[in-house]
Order: structure tokens, then C-alpha cells, then sequence
């Protein structure tokens, strides 16, 4: 890409005059990028200027708000580009115009249609896409079956019309609709939607219907709603009928009331799409120490669908296309069968460490094969702390590559616990339910005199009878039965590749509370200067009582079981 000399046409002291009204022009709202540089080669906002046909009414908006210089200024973008038709309809329906719109509400229609970076379609899933708008709020994609043909909807309010057109500073994508953002509460939504009345009844009369109208700064909610339908067919034709069966206290106000805990138990802490709930496990509800499990099945994702002392307890699906609705304070999903706590034994979970959030908006190398690497500077990761004489640059993720084929999903964390740099690294675990686990860590051994011996603790206690995780040590060349009752076990479906790749038994830790916890690792040894430490990519955490050895886990995500063998 070449860049434009100004030098070559004005003096030094015209282009300063340039650049600082160019910035001028550009609202405080939107931060330019540290490098100004404008490109010869077509740019976003000069795309839309080249092609008036589509998109003249869509550049008169980034006239009003003042952006037309920022999306033509060198960068990563990505833009949901509706054209002249989508942008009629909808100033028509808003008694708009171009001539009468103001500039802040141009502005907003630009920040919600605008992110930044490159996002193709490739990274689209029926979910959130990776990052937040300019606006602040995620947008939804998925496909449709609609009118006979199957279309990307974005936001259920646009369809796809024409994706990845590569220009100089990013991505377009043409939609054929106008996208707003969430205008309600969670409270606000479920009620402006007939078929939730009993479970909006049921919000009111125990306070959370309050509660999930609040709009506060960082504070996001998750809600798993019945419909009137779902309710019926679980015997409960009206509120009266669900008050009758679960106000065990007869006042649903009361926290400690059985409804009071029922209606907690459908809200979730945290603002959590489809996408992130099939991440992990277990997820905190806003009932005291109670969590729903999420399994993911084929394209399902299930609620609560378990196995308990031999006996399959079948979950309730997430209807995929009644879900994943954005409010201004979160998102609300709807649940196919009627669900309700229950008393939960500890379960497995398998912590893959290198889905954490921040790992995983990195979408140009998250488990992208022959990515390059990216290295982390301290407080960069919100679920993982370390420090030592030097903290920056220690703790690297590796995309799957050609050389290191035996990881889950083919990635891993390295973390530089040797030498003279990090002694120590913790993590915040996924939920767990309140029991008691063993732990297993899951890593690259042998790794010779650039390896480590670290010390693991939990929430800041010793665990009692645990072992140190030596990373330079080879494990056994023993049948895996034998190797289990060594404190060692073949995790991944391809085999350990010659013991390089296995998961270590360290201890077993007692959770006392459903919740999230710190795991940490202390060094107590570790020679060796640069390319190694611990090269991390599981932790599994399961019941002491339950199968150590199975599912197995495989470099494409599968899971495996001794069945799937057979």
C-alpha cells in the first residue's frame, strides 16, 4: 500500500495545518488512529463516494457526523454498509430526512455500524461477533430461513447482500437494512412481548422485574425466559399457578422465597450470548451458590442437561432464533422446557486456557492455523494475573501451527515461568460447583533445561498432598491405566505424541462455594533463558468421584468418548 506524500504538494507547515484540521473535524467521540496516513488505494468512505448508486444517502450521513475524514484515514475497520434503499426506509419510518438529521444522530448510526477491525465472514457465527461497535454494543449474526432461501441476518433486522469487499483501510459489508441499537431494559423487552406475560408477572411480583430495569455503567445481565407456551406445558396456566406452586414463604419478595429463587435462578451475572455460554460449562446465576450447565450438542445448546448418579436428566435447548436479543442491559434468551433448580453435584470442567476472552478478539490469529503468535503485556488478560523481575512480553499465545500438532484446537499459552523472569502466574477458574476436584494440568513436558518446577495453590491456600508440576520431566511409558494411578493421563485423542503432550494430576482442591476461584502457580525452580517455562493448554478440574481419563480432546475440538471408539 502506498502513501500519500503531502510534502511533495504543500510545505511542511500547510500539511501540520492539514492533519490539525483534519482532527478537528473528527468528533471526540471517535479517537483517530496514532498514525495518520491517507492511502491511494480506495478507502471506506471513498468506496461509498464511487458508488452513489448504493450508497449516496449512506455518505451524506458521514457528511452530518463529521466521520467521512476518520473512515478515510489509514486503519482496521470493518462496516455494515446499508445502501440508499435501507437508509430511505428507514428515515422514512423515524420522520427523518437527510436534510433535517442531526449530527449526533448520524453520529450514533456510524458508531453502531462501525467496528474496529477487520471482521470477514469467516469469523461470523449464530452469535455476537468478537467486539463491540463504536457504539458500544455488540451486533448479532446468524442465518435465516426466510422467503424460501437461507440468508445472514445481522441483528435480525438486515440481511447480508454482499460481504468481504477488501478496501485500504478494512472491510465492507452491504446489508439492505438500517441497524438500531437496543432501545430497552431486559424488563422493558420481555414485556413489550406478549408471549412472556407470566414470566413478566412473575418479575414484578418478586422485585427482578426492578432490577432489570436499571441501566448502570458495566452492569449486564443475562436472561433465560419462558414463554407463556413453555409454561403451559409444564402445567402452569398462569402466574397464580406458578406463585401457587413455588412461594413456598407466600411473599415472592422475600430473597429466600422458593419464586424469589426460581426467577434468580433464569437471570445470569455478566452479559453472556450463545457464543459465550457454550464456552463454558457452568455459569453463576443470580441465585446464591446455584449455576445452569450449558452442553453443547451437535448445533444445541442445552440447558441443564445432565447425568446424575446414572440417570440422564434431558436439558431444556436454547431456541437459537428467539434468543440472542440485545437489550441496553444485556441480552435475553428463551428456553424451550420449563426448568428450576435443583441440587447440584460437582461437574467436570475442562478449562481450554487459551479461550479466554481477550485471546479470542484477536481474530486474525485466534486458533487461525500459521498465525503468528501475540504476546501479552501484564493486565492485557482480565482471567489471568503473573509477575517476576520482568512482566511484559512472558506470556505468549501460539495459534495452531505445523510444528506443535498435539494441543487442543492446536494452540497454546506459553508462560515464561523461568529463569530471571516470571515466578509466578495465576488464573481465575470457570465456575465451579461447590465439591471437591482433582486437578489436572495438561502441557508440553520434557522441556529440558529450559523447563520448571512450579508449586499450585488454590485461592491463596496450599493444597494438601499435592505434587509439583515439574515441566521437565518425561512421563512413563506405561499402559494409561497404570499411568493413572501415577498421577498422569493421555488427554488428547491423537495420542500423547511420544509423551510429549499429557495432563498431570497435581491435587485435589475442596470448592466450598459455586463460583469462580484463583489457581496459581508459585516457581520453585526454572534454569534457562527463553523458550520455555510452561507451555499451557488445558485444565481440567473433576470430581474426585467421576472419570478422570474420558472425554478425550482433539487438535480440530472434538470431544471424544470410549463409545465414539467403538
Amino acid at each position: 500500500m502506498k502513501n500519500f506524500n503531502i510534502k511533495s504538494i504543500w510545505s511542511r507547515g500547510a500539511a501540520y495545518m492539514l492533519v490539525a484540521l483534519f482532527l478537528g473535524l473528527i468528533s471526540c467521540d471517535f479517537e483517530p488512529p496514532s498514525n495518520i496516513n491517507i492511502t491511494e488505494d480506495t478507502n471506506i468512505s471513498g468506496y461509498f463516494r464511487q458508488n452513489p448508486d448504493e450508497f449516496s444517502s449512506l455518505s451524506k450521513i458521514l457528511e452530518i457526523s463529521n466521520t467521512e475524514g476518520y473512515l478515510g484515514a489509514y486503519g482496521l475497520y470493518t462496516f455494515f454498509a446499508p445502501n440508499n434503499e435501507a437508509v430511505d426506509a428507514y428515515l422514512s419510518d423515524n420522520n427523518l430526512s437527510l436534510e433535517n438529521l442531526g449530527q449526533e444522530e448520524a453520529k450514533d448510526i456510524v458508531r453502531y455500524h462501525l467496528l474496529k477491525d477487520t471482521i470477514s465472514t469467516a469469523n461470523f457465527t449464530d452469535g455476537k461477533l468478537p467486539i463491540v461497535t463504536e457504539y458500544g454494543k455488540y451486533l448479532v449474526t446468524g442465518a435465516e430461513f426466510m422467503e424460501g432461501q437461507t440468508s445472514i441476518r445481522v441483528n435480525r433486522q438486515a440481511n447480508l447482500i454482499e460481504s468481504n469487499i477488501k478496501l485500504g483501510n478494512g472491510i465492507v459489508h452491504k446489508i439492505d437494512g438500517v441497524l438500531s441499537p437496543p432501545t430497552k431494559t431486559a424488563s422493558a423487552w420481555l414485556e413489550a412481548e406478549q408471549q412472556y406475560s407470566i414470566f413478566t408477572q412473575a418479575l414484578k411480583s418478586t422485585g427482578w422485574y426492578d432490577t432489570l430495569n436499571k441501566e448502570e455503567e458495566g452492569v449486564w445481565y443475562t436472561v433465560m425466559a419462558q414463554s407463556d407456551e413453555t409454561f403451559g406445558e409444564a402445567g402452569f396456566e398462569s402466574y397464580q399457578d406458578l406463585e401457587d406452586r413455588y412461594s413456598h414463604l407466600d411473599d415472592p419478595t422475600n430473597p429466600s422465597d422458593s419464586l424469589n429463587l426460581f426467577m434468580a435462578y433464569h437471570i445470569l451475572p455478566n452479559i453472556k450470548y450463545i457464543a459465550d455460554l457454550v464456552t463454558a460449562t457452568a455459569h453463576e446465576t443470580e441465585a446464591p451458590q446455584e449455576v445452569v450447565t450449558i452442553k453443547l450438542q451437535g448445533e444445541q445448546a442445552l440447558v441443564n442437561d445432565d447425568v446424575f448418579f446414572g440417570v440422564h436428566e434431558p436439558g431444556s435447548p436454547i431456541i437459537r432464533q428467539e434468543s440472542d436479543n440485545s437489550v441496553t442491559n444485556g441480552v435475553v434468551h428463551s428456553v424451550e422446557n420449563h426448568f428450576a433448580i435443583k441440587l447440584r453435584s460437582p461437574t467436570a470442567v475442562y478449562y481450554d486456557v487459551c479461550a479466554q476472552n481477550e485471546i479470542r478478539q484477536l481474530t486474525n490469529i485466534f486458533r487461525v492455523p500459521g498465525a503468528p503468535t501475540y504476546t501479552f503485556k501484564l493486565g492485557e488478560l482480565s482471567k489471568m494475573d503473573w509477575g517476576g523481575n520482568f512482566v511484559d512480553f512472558l506470556v505468549t499465545y501460539f495459534p495452531p501451527g505445523l510444528n506443535e500438532l498435539f494441543f487442543y484446537h492446536g494452540d497454546f499459552l506459553k508462560v515464561q515461568l523461568q529463569g530471571n523472569r516470571l515466578t509466578w502466574a495465576e488464573f481465575d477458574t470457570p465456575v465451579l460447583v461447590k465439591g471437591r476436584y482433582k486437578v489436572w494440568v495438561c502441557y508440553r513436558t520434557g522441556l529440558s533445561s529450559n523447563g520448571c518446577e512450579l508449586k499450585m495453590t488454590f485461592n491463596g491456600e496450599s493444597v494438601p498432598g499435592s505434587r509439583l508440576l515439574d515441566t521437565k520431566v518425561w512421563p512413563p511409558n506405561l499402559p494409561e491405566a497404570e499411568l493413572e494411578s501415577r498421577g498422569w493421563k493421555e488427554y488428547l485423542s491423537a495420542g500423547s505424541n511420544g509423551g510429549r503432550h499429557m495432563g498431570r494430576l497435581i491435587g485435589t482442591i475442596d470448592v466450598k462455594t459455586t463460583g469462580e476461584h484463583i489457581l496459581r502457580f508459585d516457581r520453585v525452580t526454572g534454569q534457562g533463558r527463553s523458550n520455555g517455562g510452561l507451555w499451557l493448554d488445558m485444565i481440567h478440574f473433576i470430581p474426585e468421584d467421576q472419570d478422570q481419563l474420558w472425554p478425550k480432546f482433539g487438535r480440530n475440538g472434538d470431544l471424544v468418548y470410549p463409545e465414539d471408539l467403538e
